[in-house]
């Protein structure tokens, strides 16, 4: 008899074991991925890197910028974006809205984009205007699928998407359907 109460408490166990792995829920993956959360916040920000011989490289500018815990991304409103060469002119790039990668080296900059750079001796000024840009900081390189418009000086370029190294020596290639106007003096 007194086996036969312990036989049956382990039966009730084993049952109850059973049971509850029967009928366990699946894992929601909702549950498991952190959600979409700002840790932190910033207002009129300023970040400036720095090359290895400590001098300005890069400086973005923004109105407010929020970063995310889950996928580590963050987001920028009218940041501009400011690219430092040695004796030459800064290249200067405003946008409507921005967000920057996870690592850090990718930068898009969404909505109507602006690139300035201001005229340097025999060389006049220039300007872009796109949308959509996409900037890998690493080598300084740009690229949209989108209409643009390059103006130097009197002369103007147009057409569609663009591929732009923004280092000495500045290389942009028009991608399709490139049309310009230019002054021979």
């Amino acid at each position: 008899m007194k086996h036969l109460g312990k036989l049956l408490l382990a039966f009730i166990a084993l049952s109850s074991w059973w049971f509850a792995f029967m009928h366990e829920t699946p894992l929601d993956d909702k549950a498991i991925k952190p959600a979409h959360k700002i840790d932190y916040f910033l207002k009129d920000f300023d970040l400036l890197s720095m090359t290895m011989a400590g001098q300005p490289k890069q400086r973005l500018h923004g109105a407010y910028m929020q970063h995310f815990v889950d996928d580590d991304s963050t987001e920028i409103t009218t940041p501009k974006m400011t690219m430092y060469t040695l004796d030459k002119p800064d290249l200067h790039i405003h946008s409507e809205t921005g967000y920057i990668s996870s690592d850090g080296q990718l930068v898009l900059l969404n909505g109507a984009v602006k690139v300035k750079r201001e005229a340097l001796k025999n060389i006049a000024a220039m300007e872009i205007d796109t949308h959509n840009l996409r900037v890998q900081l690493a080598n300084d390189f740009a690229e949209t699928d989108e209409f643009v418009k390059i103006k130097s000086g009197n002369n103007i370029i147009k057409g569609n998407g663009l591929r732009a190294h923004f280092r000495e020596p500045i290389n942009i290639k028009i991608l399709e359907n490139a049309r310009g106007h230019h002054e021979i003096k």
